[in-house]
């Protein structure tokens, strides 16, 4: 007879084998623990070992990246940051972005160069930063005002930026091509030139009036000219404002070369050019024919600049009444003077330079040749125009008294061959630069006839004055007669 099963009563045959495999996979998981801890403590092993290995290596590419002296290391706004935000410097960096952004839109101005500030402390080894902060003040924020000094404090603000940033990051091409861009571009071409070229020439000029922590209010942006001028690359010394034998000018000397009434800004984007296209690796923002043309473009333009500015100040002091402008006339001929004699001097060398250019860049030739020819005529030009002030001098030291035979009227009949000659070379220019078509001649040649019309009213007024000075007062309206372009 059969019993019924104790339901209370569990099956000893199935509980253990339960227990069993609980224990396996306890046992098993706690060996996988292990292995993956051994395997762990192994790669940690392997990799710390290959650290060491590795340091060495990584410590010299690293120095060539960048380069830490032992003055940066001692800014606390480039070590906090290093040493305590770590990795997440480059999330605060970018909030810091978007948050200059709006503060652009909103043309909150101090807040923003605040912002920039931090983005550089932040990430203080990327040269896109400078860049992009540099040409965000000299250009955008610039031209928010309309006051002609207040955009000329932003853009050199902008270049003390890219120049402060060279110290962390001092072999960045673009940097460097940044820096010679806004000398040539905004300080030079752009639609404000007249004004900068003109304050950058006088506050040059009134260096030896600088006087850190102090700002004057006609000469506010001396510290930022002071700082750009005295960077090493630039081998500017500051000329003293007098010595024993009586005033010799200020400004800097470059070389054996004093430039004491101040400097053009395409003589510092020259030198920049130059230096970026030395470094080790070109900048990338254009091909090889575009970078190694600007040298000598930079030479080219900074004969145009000096030959405009004398011009304009040449018909300046003779223009005005004899005791308006008397007590500062020597200075104001020696100005004149260096501007000439610079144009004799960077001329031959901007033709050197454009020949060496064609040679490594034939295909290039047809692009510039008209601004090699271009050169040619500013320097036939500058020698007609300092015979010309050399004899207008030669007539105001006279009393403004002349006769046929004397010391001026020997410079006015010297000067008259000399503008024939730069007649000559105008006219090559223009038919290099606008070629006659098969139909004639070339339209776009007919607006730049105004300058070869010019050079033939100087002649024809020199001419007049030769006639008319010994009788009475002579006009002198020729030397308000423009034989260049200020615009390239």
């Amino acid at each position: 007879m059969s019993t019924s099963p104790d339901p209370n009563r569990s099956a000893p045959s199935a509980a253990q084998p339960a227990a069993a495999r609980r224990v396996t996979l306890v046992a098993s998981i706690r060996s996988q623990v292990r292995r993956d801890q051994v395997i762990c403590a192994a790669i940690a092993i392997i990799l710390l070992a290959a650290i060491f290995f590795l340091q060495p290596t990584l410590t010299r590419q690293r120095s060539k990246l960048v380069q830490t002296s032992n003055k940066t290391l001692g800014n606390l706004l480039i070590t906090f940051p290093r040493l305590t935000l770590g990795g997440f410097r480059g999330i605060l960096a970018m909030a810091l972005w978007e948050n200059a952004e709006s503060d652009k839109n909103k043309r909150q101005w101090v807040p923003l160069e605040s912002d920039y500030n931090a983005i550089a402390a932040l990430e203080p080894y990327f040269g896109a930063v400078y860049i992009f902060n540099a040409w965000n003040q000299a250009y955008n924020l610039s031209a928010q005002f309309h006051a002609m000094n207040l955009k000329y404090k932003w853009v050199l603000d902008g270049q003390v930026y890219l120049y402060k940033g060279q110290k962390l990051v001092p072999n960045d091409a673009n940097m460097i091509m940044n820096e010679a861009n806004n000398f040539f571009l905004k300080l030079g071409t752009s639609f404000e030139r007249k004004y900068y070229c003109a304050r950058w020439r006088y506050d040059i000029a009134h260096l030896y009036r600088y006087v850190p922590g102090k700002v004057q209010p006609t000469l506010s942006t001396l510290a930022e000219v002071h700082y750009i001028v005295t960077q090493p690359e630039f081998h500017c010394v500051l000329l003293p404002a007098r010595d024993r034998k009586g005033p010799v000018g200020h400004g800097v000397k470059v070389g054996h070369v004093h430039y004491r009434y101040g400097l053009s800004p395409f003589y510092f984007a020259w030198v920049e050019y130059r230096r970026a296209l030395r470094q080790p690796e070109l900048p990338t923002d254009s091909g090889q024919a575009v970078l190694y043309s600007w040298p000598p473009m930079a030479l080219r333009l900074w004969c145009r600049d000096d030959l405009y500015y004398a011009q304009r100040l040449t018909w300046h002091i003779f223009s005005a009444a004899p005791g308006h402008f008397t007590k500062r006339f020597a200075a104001r001929v020696a100005n004149i003077r260096d501007c000439y004699r610079n144009v004799q001097i960077n001329a031959p060398r901007s033709i050197r330079e454009f020949r060496i250019y064609f040679h490594e860049f034939p295909t290039s030739t047809i692009l510039h040749m008209d601004h090699l020819v271009e050169v040619q005529y500013y320097q036939k030009l500058g020698l007609a125009e300092n015979m010309l002030f050399n004899a207008m001098v030669q007539w105001q030291l006279a009393g403004r008294r002349f006769r046929l035979g004397n010391a001026a009227d020997h410079d006015f009949a010297a000067a008259v061959p000399l503008f024939q000659e730069a007649r000559t070379a105008y006219k090559h220019y223009l038919n290099i630069a606008y070629p006659p078509s098969a139909y004639g001649q070339n339209p776009e040649q007919h607006s730049e006839m105004k300058y070869l019309s010019s050079l033939s009213a100087i002649i024809a007024g020199i001419e007049n004055f030769r006639r008319t000075a010994s009788a009475g007062h002579p006009s002198l309206s020729f030397l308000n007669v423009i034989t260049l372009t200020d615009s390239d």
